[in-house]
Parts: C-alpha cells; sequence; structure tokens
C-alpha cells in the first residue's frame, strides 16, 4: 500500500495539520536555522536531547562536555560532514533522482548514527532525527513513533528501508501536489513557506500543539 499522509487530503486540511505543530518544536527549528556556526555542534546536541532522540539511551557529548569513551558527538558529526557535502541539495521530494554517490551517503549516515548513544544502538528515531537536522529539513521525516503510526509503518531497521521510505513519501508530495496544482509549500501557513519538504512533512505527521491564529 502506498504511503497516503497527503494524497487523501485537501490543501485546508494539510495547512491546519502543519499548523497545529507545537510552538516548542518550531523554535527548536528556528534557532537551529540562525545558529553561528561556532555553536552549531553544541546545539545539535542540545536539541537532540531535547527531543529525547535516544531514549532511554544516554546520548553522546561533545569531546569537551563527555564524560566517556570515545566516539564523542563531535567525531560524529566530521564523519557525516563529509556524507553531507556528497549529498548535497537532494531533498526527499527528488530523492528518486540521487546518484548512487548518493545513496551511498544516505547509507552511510544512517550507519555514522547509529553511534548516537553511549551504550546500544541508535533506532530510526534518533538516526532520522539527526539527518534531519543537518540537512537543514531537506530529508526527513523524523520517524517517531507518532509519525511512523501516521505513516502505519513499523521502524526501519536497515538503510535500504529507510531509503524505499523516502521514495514512497517522494510519491505521496508529488501526487498531492499534482492533484491539487499547488506546490505543498504553497498551502502550509505563510510563516513555514520557506522550509524544506522534509521539514514540512515531518510537522504535518508529527506531535500536536493548539492550533495558532494566523495574522
Amino acid at each position: 500500500m502506498p504511503i497516503n499522509v497527503l494524497r487523501n487530503k485537501t490543501p485546508q486540511q494539510v495547512h491546519d495539520d502543519v499548523n497545529g505543530f507545537p510552538l516548542r518544536y518550531i523554535t527548536d527549528w528556528n534557532d537551529w536555522l540562525t545558529v553561528d556556526d561556532g555553536k552549531r555542534w553544541s546545539l545539535f546536541g542540545k536539541i537532540m536531547r531535547k527531543w529525547q532522540a535516544t531514549r532511554p539511551n544516554r546520548m553522546r557529548r561533545l569531546q569537551q562536555e563527555a564524560q566517556h569513551a570515545p566516539p564523542y558527538l563531535d567525531d560524529l558529526i566530521r564523519k557525516a560532514q563529509r556524507q553531507l557535502e556528497v549529498l548535497g541539495y537532494l531533498t526527499v521530494s527528488n530523492i528518486h533522482q540521487r546518484t548512487a554517490f548518493q545513496e551511498k551517503a544516505l547509507r552511510a549516515l544512517w550507519t555514522i548514527f547509529a553511534n548516537l548513544p553511549v551504550k546500544g544502538i541508535a533506532s530510526c528515531v534518533g538516526r532520522t532525527k539527526a539527518v534531519l537536522l543537518l540537512t537543514n529539513g531537506r530529508i526527513g521525516p523524523a520517524l517517531d513513533s507518532r509519525v511512523r503510526r501516521n505513516l502505519r509503518i513499523g521502524p526501519p531497521t536497515t538503510p535500504q528501508e529507510w531509503i524505499s521510505l523516502l521514495g514512497e513519501i517522494a510519491d505521496d508530495i508529488d501526487y498531492f501536489e499534482a492533484r491539487h496544482h499547488q506546490l505543498f509549500r504553497e498551502i502550509v501557513p505563510a510563516q513555514f513557506a520557506h522550509l524544506e519538504y522534509g521539514r514540512l512533512y515531518d510537522m504535518a505527521l508529527g506531535p500536536r500543539g493548539r492550533p495558532r491564529v494566523e495574522g
């Protein structure tokens, strides 16, 4: 069965879904997009811990903060940066156009962020939250339990399952846009229209807060 999060909804329903995303997570995202480069790695760790990305396991810290053995969070981010450069501006919406090198980079990111916890292996939740942040929302959604429930899927356990899911999400977005002759970002609240598709899709499926009144 194809992913049908957007394809069976009206533009108004999708608008309202995105508008209902909790303010506290919107604030986190705005902080992330505007952070100084020198504070970026520290904020990455802060947000990931706030989002409970490796719950119930303790997440690795930057070397200067760490009270655990290596690798440190710095090490993981450095490894990830090489793969992010290969991905460039690949997004969930054009994931079908990925090159063999970009697919290899996606697989590598899945493996790198398996090591987010000090002990144990990160689930798809931590891995996809890390990728969502570090791609500035281009590759998403983050696969927490609510998002997976809305997608009607179990947790992917291999990089290929994750990449295949991203392709199905791209198809869902394409179907919605073709059906309504509007871009996804054109029907969301105006204050979110600049966000990348992976982030917008995450907002449409993620936690609910109180709807905001648009001015």
